[in-house]
């Protein structure tokens, strides 16, 4: 069995994580800690889990990160940005494999993180190291490779819905829209006055406007669109749930039909069992993806010589936890989908 510890368990991601590990064959749980939930039981802090975990969390310090670092094969995290390297330095020097959740070491070069988190990064050659893998396009980038980061949400939603045809060289190289809406799991557990249920429900509203949200830098890496890309986020009332809407004009000589995307992307994705690419004229949906590790993409082409794709997922499931589960499945030489086969409810 890979046994496999957390760090952030009290966090919505983690959460998650731990509830599809329990349908995991191959796996099994060690340790729990979080730095705000110590003391307290995890079923306490995800009442779902109840009947199925029974551990008390442990506090994030140093001795528990020696307990984790010797009874784990497999160690994912969820904290604070600018404190992951030195739990992933210990972790590493164990020979123990290690899948991060936030972004410390999810850019190539460390001093695009420090622009946007307005922090000093503690490790460069962490971040030039560390495998940044969307498993439907980086899969064989990650395989056996002990150090691995898990990409946001938005950035997961966007480059499945966009990536083959960037790939196929139809687009021109001008501005790309995403228009992108995430439930509220998305901005973190961390209570804030815009998250309250008074604020959040019957409201919809977009924010970090400006090309000033966290994941643009991301999504510009990931798709060699550096500088090309208007970004804008929206928070949705719903509490799981990603919708990306991608509008990019078409390269000249560039004429196919929407039945010929659709075809492309179909060849694209065809190794690829969690990505659902929609008959032409049928669209994403976000309740259609809920609770599970699964893409729906959609793709048409607009008269105005424009494509206009679209990637839907769950935040916490394709984009967080359950994207987690697929890359440790590669890192370890898994089934891709050991332990993702759940489908949403249909209704």
């Amino acid at each position: 069995m890979i046994r496999f510890s957390i760090c952030g368990a009290a966090s919505y991601a983690c959460g998650e994580l731990l509830r599809l590990m329990v349908h995991h064959p191959e796996t099994q749980v060690a340790h729990l800690a979080d730095s705000f939930a110590a003391g307290r039981k995890i079923q306490d802090e995800h009442a779902a889990l109840m009947g199925f975990y029974d551990q008390e969390i442990l506090p994030l310090n140093d001795e528990t990160l020696d307990m984790i670092v010797k009874d784990s094969d497999v160690v994912f995290t969820a904290v604070d940005a600018g404190t992951v390297c030195g739990i992933a330095e210990k972790v590493l020097a164990a020979g123990k494999k290690f899948i991060d959740f936030g972004a410390d070491i999810r850019f190539r070069d460390a001093k695009t993180w420090e622009k946007w988190y307005h922090l000093e990064h503690p490790n460069y050659e962490m971040t030039k190291e560390a495998v940044y893998c969307i498993p439907e396009i980086q899969r064989d980038l990650a395989k056996g490779k002990s150090l691995i980061s898990n990409p946001g949400c938005y950035p997961t939603a966007t480059t499945l819905g966009l990536y083959p045809v960037v790939k196929e060289g139809m687009v021109v190289e001008n501005t790309i829209i995403v228009d992108a809406k995430s439930g509220y799991t998305g901005a973190g557990r961390r209570p804030a006055p815009n998250k309250l249920l008074t604020e959040a429900t019957n409201n919809f509203c977009a924010y970090a406007l400006g090309g000033s949200h966290r994941h643009t830098p991301e999504i510009e890496q990931i798709l060699g669109l550096e500088g090309r890309l208007v970004f804008t986020p929206h928070l949705a009332p719903l509490n799981r749930g990603l919708l990306s809407t991608v509008t990019l004009p078409l390269a000249p000589g560039a004429a196919p039909t929407t039945e010929e995307l659709v075809e492309l992307y179909r060849n694209f994705y065809a190794e690829s069992p969690l990505v659902s690419v929609m008959d032409a004229g049928v669209q994403p949906r976000t309740a259609s993806v809920a609770g599970t590790c699964r893409a729906q993409v959609g793709v048409a082409v607009h008269p105005a010589g424009m494509i206009v794709a679209t990637g839907a997922i769950d935040n916490l499931g394709k984009g967080a936890a359950g994207q987690g589960v697929q890359c440790a499945n590669i890192v370890f030489g898994l089934p891709e989908t050991c332990g993702l086969e759940e489908i949403a409810n249909p209704v």
